[in-house]
């Protein structure tokens, strides 16, 4: 990883929401522990009240929504480092590949890794890597998500 470009690690709710589009109960991040142009560390603790938990545990759509929302949260602190005021809309456009290895249970806090691999004007290619509070990675994947200006 590059030279990480967050002064610290922004682990407050309401400054993680301003940096992403998505609001309670959608928010699938927690913190931003590292920034480069282009990769990120992010985090997530499961709360007992998330919409997408299948008995006690973050369902596979929540994984997958939780690996997109870091991406989010990398581009909305790139955002503020080029002085915008809110956060680009997205939504993500395909999914080229995701492997779940596990299932995290409510109190887990995982800890995510995304790295660009292409822009092309509003599309991103972007790799992630989820691992749990072991440092297992629990799942994986490579999507393109589409800004929406």
């Amino acid at each position: 990883m590059s030279e990480n470009l967050l002064q610290h690690p922004i682990t407050d709710p309401e400054e993680v929401r301003k940096l992403i589009p998505q609001k309670d109960p959608f928010v699938f991040v927690d913190t931003l522990f590292e920034y480069t142009a282009l990769e990120g560390k992010t985090g997530f603790t499961i709360p007992g009240e998330n919409v997408l938990l299948d008995e006690n545990r973050l369902s596979e759509s929540g994984l997958i929504e939780h690996m997109a929302q870091s991406m989010s949260l990398h581009r909305g602190y790139r955002g503020v480092l080029a002085g915008k005021d809110k956060p680009e809309t997205g939504f993500i456009g395909v999914i080229k590949t995701v492997e779940i290895y596990n299932l995290p249970e409510i109190g887990e806090t995982l800890t995510t890794y995304v790295e660009i691999l292409h822009e092309i004007m509003n599309v991103t290619s972007v790799s992630a890597r989820t691992e749990n509070e072991r440092g297992e990675v629990i799942a994986t994947s490579e999507m393109k998500t589409v800004s929406v200006a």
